[in-house]
């Protein structure tokens, strides 16, 4: 991971530019062939070649782009068509809150119990770290599940509700979809994070600080988490995928208002267009402003 962010901090800023314009390019490119692939795929099961199709496929999707205000979605729970803007973003906002409450939650719960670990012997940190390989490979339908039995088993006993474990027409609910979303990611996170600081304690620096007399508590808040924190951002990149692929889950398990309920309706290449984009603008402008950030500051550090 040092050895990528030290290959970016050497590309001049005119480089940087071209290669952010083109790694987009290429992104939006990927989306919008992926979005016909199922029309190839059919083919091939069937033992077809039906590349005029895909091709027709991709330019129907294009040309369905425009004009913008006259495209049409099937809105599921009204069991009817509506104008995609503004409506969309109602779907798309919703799953853009759930999925970046659930990853701020990860992150700052992963790193927590990464300080906390980091100041234990090292036969604990080995052990909690055994647990953590076991608890990765726990399904999210099971997490799910468990969140919401549990849910019914407290308002049996005590007669309070404190959620929904679904939602009805366009309620939100938010503090237990985030938290089903969140607990894989932070054990997810929380492995690696360990790896990271474990990493960092073998640095001469570090060495150096001990024999200054530092505290270890010192060491691991001050120094070892502003190095560490660069390689947590870019393993969240991996994380940040792997809750994608269980939002679809949640949304359905839950019955969220999101935009993954809404590709399940409207699952058709241009559907698939919007819901995808509607996920990879932002994250792409996340991610691409969080290298800036710590590959700036890293120069700067090193310039002085």
């Amino acid at each position: 991971m040092d050895d990528k962010i030290k290959k970016r901090e050497n590309f001049p800023k005119g480089v940087k530019g071209l290669k952010f314009l083109t790694n987009f390019c290429i992104a939006i490119t990927g989306i919008i062939l992926a979005g016909s692939l199922p029309i190839l795929i059919r083919g091939w099961v069937e033992g077809e070649w039906r590349w005029r199709l895909y091709v027709e496929s991709i330019r129907e999707t294009l040309e369905g782009l425009w004009p913008i205000g006259e495209i049409a979605f099937l809105n599921y729970r009204a069991g009817q068509e509506m104008p995609l803007f503004p409506n969309i973003f109602a779907y798309i906002v919703y799953s853009l809150e759930i999925l970046f409450l659930a990853l701020l939650v990860a992150i700052i719960t992963s790193l927590t119990f990464t300080i906390v670990t980091m100041l234990l012997s090292d036969n604990i940190r080995e052990r909690v770290k055994m647990r953590l390989y076991f608890l990765e490979s726990v399904p999210d339908l099971l997490i799910i599940m468990l969140a919401q039995l549990s849910v019914i088993f407290f308002f049996k006993e005590t007669g309070v509700l404190i959620s929904k474990i679904a939602v009805a027409g366009d309620d939100r609910i938010y503090w237990l979809p985030v938290l089903c979303l969140a607990v894989l990611p932070t054990i997810q996170l929380y492995r690696l994070s360990m790896l990271t600081f474990q990493e960092e304690e073998r640095q001469m620096y570090v060495e150096l600080a001990h024999a200054l007399g530092f505290s270890k508590v010192y060491i691991v808040l001050i120094h070892m988490f502003r190095n560490a924190i660069i390689s947590v951002f870019f393993q969240s990149k991996r994380t940040m995928w792997f809750m994608l692929s269980n939002l679809f889950v949640l949304e359905l398990m839950f019955n969220l208002p999101g935009i993954m309920l809404f590709l399940r309706g409207n699952m058709h290449p241009l559907g698939f267009l919007v819901t995808i984009f509607s996920f990879f603008l932002p994250m792409f402008i996340l991610y691409s402003f969080g290298e800036w950030f710590f590959v700036s500051r890293r120069q700067n550090k090193a310039v002085a």
